[in-house]
């Protein structure tokens, strides 16, 4: 046994390999531990940025059934074509009915800001009001109250407001001249109106004009016969061959009325028949649709320059563009004035002027225009 043991030197060789492998080991560690340490305390950091990819757009909506599109785009512009010719319309009733027909203007064509002084208006020295024998008497056919005759010296019966009313609404018409513009008329005789010379656009004898109202259920094409002329008043009359006998009822003329006498204006003001339904169809075409007479009480306030043969009527029946033409007439149903223009104030205070009878009879009478004359007083 003694000699099968290892010396100490073999003892001390057989050491040395395991002594290296353990410093071998150590050392490694070491560079491990070392290299660790840098790793992660001391290396470069080193941001790299990944740029996602976009997102994939939304999906499209579902597109329009073309054929509601179609049909909508149809229905608008049938609208617009609507929208068009409601504005036509308003445009053309503006155009027919505009200030200008029954305006500050007064018959020359001024505008002032007072109602026109003595003289504004030119002088007829030789006119003064017809007599018995020297008018034409219109047609028999007319039933207005007789009383009195011509200058009997009696005085004419006061008609009720209902027979006022349907006189007026017999003999007034809506008058259209050629040009678009538009005004009142009356009838004096069973086809002449009488209308002014403005509503017309003063247009020359020969010119046609369109009358209508609704008691004529249509509307008949007259001539213009006679005009006053130039700065002196504003008449003209309408000759309507067409209107069938009996069907209209024309009203008489008698002298201007004394300052507080009653009277009725009668016309077609723009104001009041733009709100008449009839209106609209009559613009379209309709020649039987034709708007209500408008009718306005009032009281004389003075009879300006008659002594000058230019008798002027200052009243407070309301009148306003449209009552251009239109008459004016006294409790027995006579005419005693042509309703023609308004004077404003910047008060806002307004004065209605007719011009008076005696005037439009010089004319009629001048121009050969049959007519009615009375010459007793409404009593």
């Amino acid at each position: 046994m003694a000699e099968n043991a290892p010396s100490p030197e073999e003892r001390q060789k057989s050491r040395w390999p395991l002594i290296l492998g353990g410093l071998v080991g150590g050392f490694l560690l070491l560079a491990a531990g070392l290299a660790l340490g840098w790793y992660l305390f001391y290396r470069p950091i080193v941001n790299v940025a990944v740029q996602l990819p976009a997102p994939p757009p939304p999906p499209a909506p579902p597109g329009p059934d073309q054929a509601q599109v179609k049909a909508l785009e149809e229905q608008i512009e049938k609208q617009k074509a609507a929208n068009k010719q409601i504005e036509d319309q308003i445009a053309l009733l503006k155009e027919r009915l505009k200030t200008d027909v029954c305006t500050i203007k007064d018959p020359l064509g001024k505008a002032p800001n007072s109602p026109a002084p003595a003289g504004a208006l030119p002088e007829r020295k030789t006119e003064a009001p017809p007599g018995p024998g020297k008018v034409t008497p219109a047609a028999a056919s007319m039933d207005l109250p007789q009383t009195g005759g011509q200058g009997s010296g009696k005085a004419a019966a006061r008609l009720p407001p209902a027979s006022l009313a349907q006189a007026l609404e017999q003999a007034t018409v809506l008058v259209v001249s050629a040009g678009g513009d538009s005004g009142s008329g009356f009838f004096v005789a069973p086809n002449y109106v009488v209308t002014n010379h403005h509503v017309v656009a003063r247009a020359a004898p020969g010119t046609e004009a369109l009358v209508l109202s609704k008691h004529l259920k249509t509307g008949y094409v007259g001539t213009v016969v006679a005009t006053s002329q130039p700065g002196q008043a504003d008449f003209a009359v309408i000759k309507v061959d067409d209107v069938p006998a009996g069907s209209v009822r024309p009203l008489p003329v008698a002298t201007e009325p004394a300052a507080l006498s009653d009277v009725v204006a009668a016309g077609y003001p723009s104001i009041a028949i733009a709100q008449d339904r009839n209106l609209r169809r009559l613009l379209a075409g309709d020649l039987k649709a034709a708007p209500e007479v408008v009718l306005t009480k009032g009281t004389v306030s003075a009879i300006q320059n008659k002594e000058r043969n230019t008798p002027m009527v200052l009243h407070s029946a309301d009148i306003s563009a449209g009552n251009s033409g239109g008459p004016l007439i006294d409790s027995c149903g006579r005419v005693v004035g042509i309703n023609t223009y308004i004077v404003t104030s910047r008060q806002t205070t307004k004065a209605n002027y007719a011009l008076g009878s005696s005037w439009l009879a010089a004319f009629l009478r001048g121009s050969k225009t049959p007519f009615d004359w009375r010459a007793d007083s409404c009593a």
